[in-house]
């Protein structure tokens, strides 16, 4: 068989729509991917239930539901911060859905989602050449950043919403201010001003909006006069909005300056950690990343704004550098970078913010709390995008080589986003059993004693959902009055059940001596199941002679491999329970321990089978 003949300069033309169709659908793919994946994650882990810091807003949502609510209680303190829109947008999210916490995840993740898209809109505005692969590198790794699951303490907390809101208002700010020539002057700087000034009011953090905004306000069309007028407005504003703050602030704990300057190590190691926590979460390499991290930034910044900056040499170069760029109608390297000098900025001010407060319980703190992840990634993604502009820029005619260097980095910053996500994902599955246990314990928990147990045991459910158990039990009357949490009432105790439930397995026999040994502590262990139809429980609840109310609780979360196999069903394969507790919480008598699970379907406890009988006495 003979080749076709073609004339010489002829060739087959590839269908140009069809590949620019693939390519886009491609990146939307790619774009699409980290939330996706995030909206899957909260999915999965999410618990519909009050956590922490939001049982204090039951009073809150009390004095509406009664008419009585006022201003104060909005303006109120929390922890020391003002949060009134946080706290006017949980009220209403919570009104129209009864209190149904997914409503204020969903919104965190709408709220990372808008910020995304703002800083999408940043990097367009800011690069002639929009659309090529480095920019959809670095856009999609900013996407990446900001649906991170290292921040999963915050995606399954609904009250953290407050810092996805502080970080949408801040972008949101900077992108009004870097429209070009859109808006009047004036208009930009009153639009930022109103989402610097929405961020102050829903975190502390809010109020370092207004100084790391400066850049993209000085950066304002006009002549010198003008940004200087400019400026003195937007200081004036930020001063303002400190004042307003200030009225009646009376923090209920306070921070040492002079304390903290006497631990200069100890701050330092809080605050490069804490820059450092996004990527890596291990005393010592997470500060030695985070100085890496803050390195960079600075040598960024000083780039953009003296190596790379055509203005000569003044009194002040720096100052006289900025305004020079500034005066340019044309995109230069500076301006390109000023967002994200910004963004980067901001983000350097919140963890310094952060290091003030925090710094005394040490850097271990930094690390192990990730919600304080979620401000530290801007500085991330403010690298990412400044390393994109460096690499593309006038650098990139000296060495070709920095563009290989950007990807093989941004591919390394991915592996290490993908490790750290199988970690939250893992920490965040074995607390889901635990915080499933503490949603029962609220239903429950007019059976709840008010024991030392309950208080103050790691293993107690209502500790699941604060540690100020108190707290939670003022706000389950409250959200019983109002209707949107029913605890359970009249619940029939069924000693004798027809079908087995499980067994209490063992109990040492015990003494308790209050004079030598005040905590002494027993464990308890057993398994238990309900109906194969039914979820299976996620407690058991212990009891003490004939009192129709528990001490104490047990998770049912062990592996029992056995039960699975003996009942033939692998639904029965997490069927074990084991707790550890005090015998100080028992009668001085011989008494009785009983275990008991609670089937919702029939409101009723049933017994398992076995119990522990013991004598407590007190000895010297």
């Amino acid at each position: 068989m003979t080749d076709v003949y073609q004339p010489p300069g002829c060739y087959t033309i590839p269908m140009l729509p069809d590949l620019i169709l693939m390519k886009k659908i491609l990146l939307f793919t790619l774009y699409l991917i980290p939330v996706v994946l995030l909206i899957g994650f909260v999915a999965n882990f999410s618990v519909n239930v009050p956590i922490d810091d939001e049982w204090r807003l039951a009073s809150l949502f009390d004095k509406i539901a009664a008419g009585n609510v006022t201003f104060n209680d909005f303006w109120a303190l929390h922890s020391n911060h003002r949060i009134v829109f946080p706290k006017i947008i949980i009220a209403v999210l919570a009104f129209v859905s009864r209190w149904n916490i997914n409503y204020q995840l969903c919104l965190s993740i709408g709220l990372a989602v808008i910020t995304f898209i703002a800083t999408y809109k940043l990097a367009s505005m800011q690069v002639k050449n929009v659309g090529d692969d480095l920019w959809h590198l670095a856009n999609i790794l900013t996407c990446i950043l900001l649906c991170s699951l290292v921040q999963h303490e915050n995606w399954l907390w609904g009250f953290q919403l407050a810092w996805f809101l502080v970080n949408l208002c801040f972008v949101a700010a900077v992108y009004c201010l870097i429209l070009p020539k859109r808006l009047l002057p004036n208009i930009q700087i009153s639009m930022a001003a109103l989402f610097c000034f929405i961020a102050s009011f829903s975190m502390a953090q809010g109020l370092l909006s207004w100084l790391a905004a400066i850049p993209a306000v000085v950066a304002l069309e006009g002549n010198a006069a003008q940004k200087r007028k400019r400026l003195i407005v937007w200081m004036l504003l930020f001063v303002a909005t400190c004042a307003v703050y200030s009225i009646d602030y009376h923090p209920s704990r306070k921070t040492s300056i002079i304390s903290l300057l006497n631990k200069p190590l100890v701050v330092i190691d809080y605050f490069l950690s804490l820059l450092g926590s996004p990527i890596v979460r291990s005393p010592v390499i997470s500060a030695l990343v985070g100085l890496v991290i803050f390195a960079t930034f600075l040598f960024l910044a000083f780039y953009f704004f003296v190596i790379a900056s055509p203005a000569k040499q003044s009194p002040a170069p720096e100052i006289a550098s900025f305004l020079a760029m500034t005066d340019r109608n044309d995109i230069s390297e500076q301006r390109e970078a000023i967002p994200w000098l910004s963004i980067g900025l901001f983000a350097v001010l919140s963890a310094l913010f952060i290091t003030v407060g925090r710094a005394e319980f040490g850097a271990i703190q930094a690390i192990e709390s990730s919600r304080y992840t979620t401000n530290s990634i801007l500085l991330l993604i403010a690298l990412v995008q400044l390393g994109q502009l460096f690499v593309r820029g006038k650098i990139a005619a000296i060495n070709r080589n920095y563009k290989l260097v950007y990807r093989v980095l941004a591919g390394l910053l991915i592996g290490i986003i993908i490790v750290n996500s199988g970690q939250a994902i893992a920490k965040s599955q074995a607390a889901v059993p635990y915080k499933q246990g503490g949603k029962d314990c609220l239903e429950l928990i007019n059976y709840l004693e008010p024991s030392d147990f309950f208080k103050s045991s790691p293993e107690s459910c209502l500790r699941v959902l604060s540690k100020k158990t108190w707290l939670v039990r003022e706000g389950a009357l409250i959200l019983d009055k109002i209707g949107w949490r029913k605890s359970a009432k009249n619940v029939e105790f069924v000693a004798n059940p027809g079908k087995v439930y499980g067994y209490f397995d063992e109990l040492q026999i015990v003494y308790k001596s209050l004079t030598i040994n005040p905590n002494n502590a027993r464990k308890a262990t057993g398994w238990a199941v309900l109906p194969e139809t039914l979820p299976q429980p996620n407690i058991i609840l212990l009891s003490v002679g004939d009192k129709q109310s528990f001490f104490a609780n047990a998770y049912v979360n062990l592996d029992s491999g056995d039960i699975a196999k003996t009942l033939k069903s692998q639904v029965y394969s997490n069927a074990r329970w084991a707790v550890d507790f005090s015998v100080n919480n028992l009668p001085i008598a011989q008494t009785e321990i009983k275990a008991w699970v609670y089937n919702p379907v029939d409101n009723q406890f049933v017994k398992l089978r076995g119990d522990a009988r013991l004598k407590v006495e007190e000895k010297e």
